[in-house]
């Protein structure tokens, strides 16, 4: 019935055991699972055939995995087949199957000849990650505290950097526009440093600046003579196309306009300075 399907295994090795058995087809058969006991090997997997049936006999069979680490030299299996009956159930055995132990090791001669050997043998150094560990941590619990108590100044200056940054580099394309303008006295010149304008105090003011029209941008800023004098000058010359007589009038709203922009910009500058100390 059962049977290992080589002469010999190594321990630790995979084997096979294959378990067949032939019967009436109204029988009912069993064949061991994993949880039976396959002493003195351990159960791996096992894989089973559909029963084939061929005139008035039928055929059951598992190929089961195992392995022993039993350094008995030769080690014997005997599964069982189980007949399932109405109130009782069967166990069948057949001949019982051997297998050798193959022997990796072979037997060491006794007494063992002893080499001496004094000689001092370099070690690989190895990192000491723990140490790495325990630094990071420090490290981390250092530069933590150090944010804790001074985030708000960091992130203040952060602010101010980024400010004074978008503010110098509005001040360098603006004065670009003004210099074109008064080469060619050309009106797109004129759109886009009001345009420039406009977004570069959006972005300051925090507030849509640059959907405004201009009598809300006069409200805005509280009636301010600067801006009102320079964006009056400047819708009469892009919408009107009534353009000064003058080209210093054009250039003295320009710098009206830059001025003002100065202005807000160290408004807001100490705002956000007083607001960071204030808290």
């Amino acid at each position: 019935m059962g049977r290992f399907l080589q002469p010999s295994v190594k321990i630790g090795e995979p084997v096979k055991y294959t378990l067949v058995y032939k019967h009436a087809p109204e029988l009912e058969v069993v064949f061991p699972d994993s949880g039976y006991r396959f002493a003195p090997f351990e159960f791996i997997r096992k894989e089973t055939f559909p029963t084939r049936t061929i005139g008035s006999v039928s055929t059951d069979s598992t190929v089961f995995l195992l392995r022993t680490f039993n350094i008995t030299p030769q080690q014997q299996l005997n599964l069982p087949v189980f007949l399932l009956q109405k109130n009782d159930t069967i166990r069948l055995f057949g001949q019982p199957s051997t297998i050798k132990l193959q022997e990796v090791v072979k037997q060491v001669p006794e007494p063992l000849a002893l080499q001496e050997n004094l000689a001092l043998q370099p070690i690989e150094e190895r990192f000491n990650y723990p140490y790495l560990v325990a630094g990071l941590s420090v490290l981390l619990v250092v530069f933590g505290s150090l944010w804790f108590i001074f985030r708000k100044k960091i992130l203040t200056r952060y602010r101010l950097y980024v400010m004074q940054k978008k503010h110098t580099q509005f001040i360098s394309r603006y004065n670009m526009f003004i210099d074109r303008f008064h080469k060619s006295a050309d009106l797109v010149n004129m759109e886009k440093a009001i345009t420039l304008w406009k977004n570069h105090l959006t972005e300051l003011e925090d507030t849509a600046i640059n959907s405004f029209t201009t009598k809300e941008i006069v409200n805005y800023y509280d009636n301010d003579e600067d801006v009102t004098t320079a964006l009056k000058l400047f819708d009469r010359a892009i919408y009107g196309n009534i353009l000064s007589d003058k080209i210093s009038d054009t250039l003295t709203a320009f710098y009206l306009l830059h001025h003002f922009a100065d202005r807000r910009y160290e408004i807001i500058k100490a705002k956000t300075l007083h607001a960071a100390t204030a808290r």
